[in-house]
């Protein structure tokens, strides 16, 4: 539990006023309720008194003589007193001799009072009735009898009455007072301090140690003197923090980079690493560190000598900065070797395989170029071990370790790797591995295949295809497009693939443009991002268009908006050349990628896709009901033909056709299909429906 004296000042005063105030409240309750309370039975003390001396003879009388007629006169004065209650009078014995009570029932107080205690006094019960006792003498001075009283309680329901409102009176009184007493005392001693406070904590954060408070000289109080205090230690702060700048920057030049490349070596490399350590532990985040070493540098090194190693690892060095950010440390440890420190945080594990993974692609990519020394290209690879931190460790050494053996299985499994030290992350590296590694084999072992959806009209007539990839191993099981297609992506196997399927696409066209199809019939194909941005890929496509004899203006290239993420005019002046060679261009998915509204009257498009997710729920989702007509909408006004997708009820059908949709593919007509089975639906005698 928190002390008080650790909460703000401000705090500090209410609660102390509030505990002030509630301990005036109570001290004053009690006093008030004792003395009002003695006051009060001293008052009915000496009414009752005086009762019982005006009737003292006619008790003795009646104790001595006992005459009916004394009786009833007794009863009759003692009805005369409204804050008599209950009267008993007794005999010395204890013999009661006459009993008056209002309510006509004796006070069970009475049962228990016995002769030895009628003693003069009184006291109150539960409900403030007063109870007095009596002695009788006679007239030579012989006590006779007893009479014992039971006065009304109304002037006590007055009395607490009363005193609750002065007590709720005083309570308010109090805590206006506690909470004045607390914006007063706030006012001289918070608020100034806060104000210095303030400017403290600007100076501290703008780290401006050459700026000083400014301070009133008539000024005497505490608050000043610290200011003054502070001033003193300001000047003496820039004063060393001017002198440590100048003996970092030197430090630095001589102790903390490599000499050959100008990254950081292994003093700053452990520095880096001691303070992300300690932002990763204390704020529960996640970092991961890489251990690169150059696959047969040693090779390179002893055959052409240490100037080629020495301008090779000079590259190497600038090809890391390309892929590496800002805020990661690269360091060189020696020879060939290299470490990365991850100096971008994120909040989970999951997040920094990710993020190593997207890493790797792009290192992979750079490394695979060429590498000019000396007049002669080298091609290199990289074996690279990675671990995470604060999870596997939060010691410098024990994480090096960890990656510099990770880095050693990835050159066990045969270079050219990376190879996570976790075994959960390595089992998920190790099921990428291997998906990589089997669809290298799918593509020599032939276990892809095309599968066509038809693209129709409302009425369901064929108007063309969707050429779609199929994974079906020799198991007979069948791998996900969803699963595969992404390690392509990343690995780079989006190449070959991508070669293949247009090959096969070009292949079946051919086929079909032999049985007449029709002139409009088009077919197709998706183009991977990665694919479309190699330099030569205008060149293969019209090579493998020419090699299978079919004809550009049967084929549509579908491209992602993935696309319009590098140069734009590249990507405009490629699709140009695709379009002039008869191709027509559609842009698939669009609207849940990245924008290009702003580009997209400049590309030389023939069609837009409406994506399926949008599609899927127009007909409960508002939002997407009206996206899907605006991009109608917006292709019409473009003069763009536009093609829905997963079309897969009448509703559907019914609210595309009607906002001016014409061209639909969808489970709602066909399915993908085999080619053969395509074939016989468009040539043989089969009924569309």
């Amino acid at each position: 539990m928190m002390k008080l004296s650790h909460y703000p000042f401000r705090n500090q005063f209410v609660v102390l006023m509030m505990t002030l105030a509630s301990l005036m409240i109570a001290f004053y309750s009690i006093f008030t309720y004792f003395n009002e309370k003695e006051e009060y039975l001293s008052e009915l003390g000496n009414e009752i008194k005086v009762i019982s001396r005006v009737l003292e003879n006619d008790y003795a009388r009646l104790l001595m003589i006992g005459l009916p007629s004394e009786s009833i006169e007794l009863l009759n004065k003692w009805k005369q007193f409204p804050i008599i209650e209950h009267v008993d009078l007794k005999e010395m014995s204890g013999q009661s001799i006459l009993h008056y009570s209002k309510l006509d029932q004796p006070h069970q107080t009475f049962h228990n009072i016995k002769p030895q205690e009628t003693l003069e006094a009184n006291q109150l019960d539960r409900v403030g009735h007063l109870f007095f006792y009596k002695d009788i003498v006679e007239f030579n001075g012989e006590e006779v009898g007893v009479v014992s009283y039971v006065i009304s309680n109304k002037k006590y329901d007055a009395l607490v009455g009363e005193l609750t409102k002065r007590i709720a009176i005083s309570i308010l009184i109090a805590l206006a007072l506690a909470v004045f007493l607390s914006l007063w005392l706030q006012k001289i001693f918070v608020a100034p301090l806060k104000r210095l406070m303030i400017r403290i904590k600007k100076i501290a954060d703008d780290q401006l140690y050459s700026k000083t408070l400014s301070i009133n000289e008539n000024d005497k109080s505490e608050l000043a003197s610290l200011a003054k205090h502070f001033n003193v230690l300001l000047q003496r702060m820039d004063k060393t923090l001017t002198e440590v700048e100048n003996s970092r920057v030197l430090a630095q030049e001589l102790a903390y980079y490599d000499d050959l490349t100008g990254l950081a070596n292994r003093r700053l490399l452990t520095e880096h690493m001691e303070y992300v350590l300690d932002i990763a532990t204390r704020e529960n985040q996640h970092g991961a560190l890489l251990f690169i070493d150059l696959d047969n540098f040693k090779t390179l090194n002893d055959s052409r000598g240490h100037a080629a190693g020495d301008e090779l690892l000079k590259k190497v060095a600038e090809s890391l900065k390309k892929v590496f950010r800002s805020t990661d440390t690269i360091a060189r440890l020696g020879g060939d070797e290299f470490v990365i420190l991850s100096g971008h945080l994120e909040d989970s594990e999951e997040a920094v395989i990710n993020q190593v993974h997207s890493l790797m692609l792009k290192l992979r990519h750079v490394l695979s170029e060429k590498f000019v020394v000396l007049g002669e290209s080298y091609h290199l690879t990289a074996s690279i071990g990675i671990t995470t931190f604060p999870n596997m460790a939060d010691n410098i050494d024990i994480l090096m370790k960890q990656a510099d053996t990770a880095m050693y299985r990835a050159k066990e499994a045969g270079r050219d790797g990376y190879h996570f030290y976790q075994p959960e992350m390595q089992a998920i590296a190790d099921s990428r591995l291997q998906m990589e590694t089997d669809l290298r084999l799918a593509l020599e072992a032939d276990e892809l295949e095309l599968f066509y959806q038809p693209q129709v009209d409302e009425f369901g007539r064929i108007l063309g295809v969707e050429a779609l990839l199929r994974w079906f191993k020799k198991d007979g099981s069948m791998v996900s497009p969803a699963d595969f297609i992404p390690i392509a992506e990343m690995t780079g196997l989006i190449l070959p693939v991508g070669e293949w399927v247009i090959k096969e696409a070009f292949k079946q066209l051919a086929i079909w443009q032999r049985g007449d199809i029709s002139p409009s019939f088009r077919v197709s194909i998706n183009i991977s991002p990665y694919q479309f941005h190699q330099n030569d890929f205008v060149q293969d496509i019209k090579g493998l268009l020419n090699e299978s004899g079919a004809l550009a203006s049967h084929v549509t290239l579908e491209m992602t908006e993935g696309i319009t993420i590098k140069d734009i005019q590249s990507t405009i002046d490629k699709m140009e050349k695709l379009s002039d060679m008869g191709f027509k261009l559609s842009m698939d998915d669009f609207g849940t990628g990245y924008s290009s509204l702003m580009y997209l009257k400049k590309l030389p498009l023939n069609e837009l896709k409406v994506d399926q997710s949008f599609v899927r729920d127009l007909e409960t989702d508002r939002s997407d009901a009206e996206i899907a007509a605006t991009i109608i909408a917006m292709a019409k006004n473009l003069k763009l033909e536009v093609v829905a997708e997963g079309v897969e009820d009448e509703s559907q059908l019914a609210f595309l056709t009607h906002h001016g949709c014409l061209v639909f593919q969808g489970y709602y007509f066909y399915k993908p299909m085999k080619a053969a089975d395509l074939t016989e639906l468009m040539f043989g005698h089969a009924v569309i429906l």
